[in-house]
This record gives C-alpha cells, sequence and structure tokens, in this order.
C-alpha cells in the first residue's frame, strides 16, 4: 500500500472535522493581513531590542574587566571565571529551556528571562566582592537561556515557511550589531558615570523591554486567528487535524 506522510500542525485550532484536506494553499495565492503584519512587526522590533541589550550585557563585564578589577582586588584569573561561569550557567538552563517554552510560550519565557536578566545585570552594579559577582552571573546565564529559542519559536510562529528568512536574518542581525555596538556604548557609559552606573543604566533599560514584550507580544495560540490568517502562516506547510484514533487506525494501514 502507498504510504501516506502527514505532519501534524499544533499551532492550528480547528475543531475536529474541520481540516480534512492535507495541502495548504500556496501562499501567491493568500494575503496576509494587516492584522499579522502589526505582530509581525512589533515581534521583530521587540526582539530586536531584545537582542541588542542582550549582548550589551553580555559585554560589558570585559569592557569594564580593568576597572572591575582594581576597585574590587580581583585578579585576571577571578575575572577569566566571572565569564566562564556565565557561560557554564547559560549552557546548562538551555537544557530546560525547550520544554518550558513548548508549555510557556515565548510571551512569558522572554519576558521572565529579559527580566531577570537584566535584573542581575543592574545588581553587578551593587556588588562589592568576587562571591558576589558569581552570583549575579549565574543569574545572568541563566536569564539569558530563552533568549535565542524564544526568537526561533516567534519566527517559527508568525512567519509562513517560504518567509522565514529575512526574519531570521534580521534577529540574527541584531546578535552582530549588539557585538558591534557594545565596546563604544559602554566605554562611553563608562567614562561618564562609572562601571557600577554603566551596569546598572543597561540593566534598567533591559527591564523596561522586557515589560514592553510581555505587554505587546502575544503567543499565537492566544490569537483566535481567522481561517485566511491560519491559511496563511501554514502556507507552504502540510497542515492536517484530525481525530487520535483515525491517525492510528491510518498509521496502522500504512
Amino acid at each position: 500500500m502507498e504510504s501516506q506522510n502527514i505532519t501534524i500542525d499544533p499551532q492550528t485550532d480547528f475543531k475536529k472535522g474541520e481540516a480534512e484536506n492535507l495541502s495548504v494553499p500556496l501562499e501567491n495565492t493568500l494575503q496576509r493581513s494587516s492584522r499579522i503584519k502589526n505582530i509581525q512587526t512589533t515581534a521583530m522590533i521587540l526582539l530586536f531590542l531584545a537582542a541588542v541589550i542582550n549582548y550589551l550585557d553580555r559585554s560589558s563585564l570585559s569592557v569594564a574587566n580593568l576597572t572591575i578589577r582594581e576597585e574590587l582586588g580581583l585578579t585576571a584569573t577571578e575575572i577569566g571565571a566571572l565569564l566562564s561561569v556565565f557561560s557554564l550557567a547559560y549552557g546548562i538552563a538551555q537544557l530546560p529551556c525547550g520544554p518550558l517554552l513548548d508549555r510557556k510560550g515565548p510571551r512569558i519565557m522572554l519576558g521572565l528571562g529579559m527580566f531577570f536578566w537584566s535584573l542581575f545585570q543592574a545588581v553587578s552594579g551593587m556588588v562589592h566582592s568576587f562571591t558576589q559577582f558569581v552570583l549575579v552571573r549565574i543569574g545572568m546565564g541563566i536569564g539569558e537561556a530563552p533568549m535565542n529559542p524564544c526568537g526561533v519559536k516567534v519566527i517559527n510562529d508568525w512567519f509562513n515557511i517560504k518567509e522565514r528568512g529575512r526574519p531570521m536574518g534580521f534577529f540574527n542581525a541584531a546578535s552582530t550589531i549588539g557585538v558591534a555596538i557594545s565596546p563604544p556604548i559602554l566605554a562611553a557609559m563608562m567614562l561618564m558615570m562609572g562601571w557600577r552606573w554603566m551596569f546598572i543604566t543597561i540593566g534598567v533599560l533591559g527591564i523596561f523591554v522586557a515589560i514592553g514584550w510581555y505587554m505587546l507580544y502575544r503567543n499565537r495560540e492566544d490569537i483566535p486567528l481567522t481561517a485566511e490568517e491560519q491559511a496563511y502562516l501554514n502556507a507552504g506547510s502540510v497542515n492536517v487535524r484530525r481525530d487520535p484514533l483515525e491517525l492510528c487506525r491510518m498509521a496502522q494501514s500504512v
């Protein structure tokens, strides 16, 4: 018997029996609604800001390390340990990010992540010992872990398969731009207000962006999309919602 490939798209919200066709109309036959355009634009602007701030935070210790070493009496080895402990916490925290993102969605995961990494960034400007710095760097690493998974999830949710290249490039460019502009911006801030207020200012800015993200962004499943909007977002992919028992019978018959 000829096999039949079926892909289940969990993003759709059709009722049982409403979507029996396996194919989705081609994207050139569909129109993007003004609401989808607004959602896409808002999401990408906020993701861009979040990614730039993310790399401002990451670069702050490297830019200010000589001043921090002198004031806190840290060695070069201890500064290296501060950089390493961040990466270690960041890497370990990536492991539960996927399951949590699937359950809670980007709105909560990125909102909370950005809030807490920015909070720890601000607290970095108040530390007075190596141990305190280690703790806040661990907190920053955990907070920043959802950034990239959430960005990819947002693009996957709100752009159909044929138009994801541009937003993905835009999102990736934000990190490169963040790396490029961080040294001059952070150096200027440090010269103007000192390293402590540099950390605090960047942290407060990130908190405001986190609040803006939570207020303005909505997960795809939280918005009642029209059939046309669903079809547009699913354009180019196979989309089907069937009764689980029916799927089991189909799988057994292959």
